[in-house]
């Protein structure tokens, strides 16, 4: 019997993770029974150093962006768009729709640029749009997927913006400048997270992304009167809180700190020596519960970490409960076949890595009117 699923294209996506001082990749190919392979990783990414071959590559590849949450934030609001009297009462072209949007982003974008710079620690000349979407279309209060040809007096919708760095922009802008392509894709970690719970868990959801030495950061997604909001927040704390603990009690490397605390978290070190790490690390945990308490956060709160948080520490803290990013319903629910003793990183991790392809991967067939918004974001200054 011939297997004709060697005969279809197997897409290939180009993944790179943008970090504070570099960029990691990976390679995925997604075959045709939806089974998710890694083919290559790279711990540093240069576009400079890429071979003439690999470039031609790339013409076949889709490239998927996504940046820390450090560098790139998204804001989501709920807009209002009124159409003139004596327009109300024809069918919504999607020229006066284009025009209602472009007017609508341009009269927020100053208050939207101020929270972004604020957000990212930066000067607001440094704030650049990168990405704009609008889903959630009411007409007179009515839901439906594209306004267009719909008599309407006033509309409802939710505008996202994803905002970054001056110079994450200038290091991409030649992509940016082609981003109406359905070949590069520009997400940020917690909008692409955010995006892959919600097709796993009902609304609310607490999402809590740590960081190894800076404060980490706390989304919460939410219903509200027309689609979603993310709310967002900092943890004063970082990991490198438990690992300074052991370096400073028994006066070893960062490294040395980082192998014994790998052992303790898998549970292989004596009973004695166990109890002494958890007296240590007890007073190093003991902000974070504070923040978390101070946030009020009720329900499940999804942890991406690439360190585990001490086993001492209880699941249920106050109204909250502290989860694994959900692997098992990744691959449950939607679908997909992965082979986790294939990659490199632990299953949460993987559901981490893999967030920025999935949102890819569902957004693909994206309104027309939301291709149109990325061709114009030099209305709002983007290029100096």
């Amino acid at each position: 019997m011939i297997d004709f699923h060697l005969f279809q294209n197997k897409e290939k996506y180009l993944i790179l993770e943008v970090g504070e001082k570099s960029t990691s990749g990976f390679l995925l190919r997604l075959d045709p029974d939806k089974e998710i392979i890694l083919e290559k990783t790279w711990s540093n990414f240069f576009w400079t150093k890429i071979s003439r071959r690999f470039r031609r590559h790339l013409e076949k590849w889709k490239v998927i962006v996504v940046a820390n949450p450090s560098l790139a934030t998204t804001i989501v609001l709920p807009i209002k768009l009124e159409r003139e009297d004596n327009f109300a009462k024809s069918p919504l072209s999607s020229i006066e729709l284009e025009n209602l949007l472009a007017q609508a982003t341009a009269k927020v974008f100053t208050q939207v640029r101020g929270e972004a710079s604020r957000e990212l620690g930066i000067e607001e000349l440094d704030t650049i749009l990168i990405d704009n979407r609008v889903s959630n279309f009411k007409i007179d209060g009515h839901h439906v997927m594209n306004p267009v040809d719909f008599r309407a007096k006033k509309i409802d919708a939710v505008l996202e913006l994803t905002l970054t760095t001056r110079t994450i922009f200038d290091d991409w802008k030649t992509n940016f400048s082609i981003g109406e392509t359905k070949n590069f894709f520009f997400t940020e970690a917690a909008r692409a997270e955010l995006f892959l719970l919600k097709k796993l868990k009902p609304l609310p959801i607490n999402l809590l992304i740590f960081n190894s030495r800076q404060n980490s950061q706390f989304s919460k997604l939410e219903k509200a009167a027309v689609g979603e909001l993310i709310h967002r927040g900092k943890i004063k704390w970082a990991t490198n809180s438990i690992i300074n603990a052991i370096e400073q009690d028994l006066s070893v490397s960062p490294a040395v700190a980082q192998k014994l605390y790998s052992l303790y978290s898998q549970k292989k070190l004596s009973p004695r020596i166990t109890r002494h790490f958890n007296l240590i690390l007890k007073p190093a945990i003991v902000p974070f519960l504070k923040h978390l308490e101070e946030l009020k956060v009720r329900g499940a709160v999804y942890l991406d970490t690439s360190l585990p948080l001490p086993p001492f520490l209880s699941h249920k803290q106050g109204h909250a409960t502290l989860e694994n990013l959900p692997f098992d319903d990744l691959i449950n629910k939607l679908g997909f076949k992965i082979d986790s003793s294939k990659y490199p990183w632990p299953e949460n991790q993987i559901f981490k890595h893999l967030a920025p392809f999935l949102e890819f991967y569902y957004n693909n067939e994206d309104l027309a009117i939301n291709h149109w918004l990325r061709r114009r974001l030099h209305w709002l200054g983007s290029v100096r």
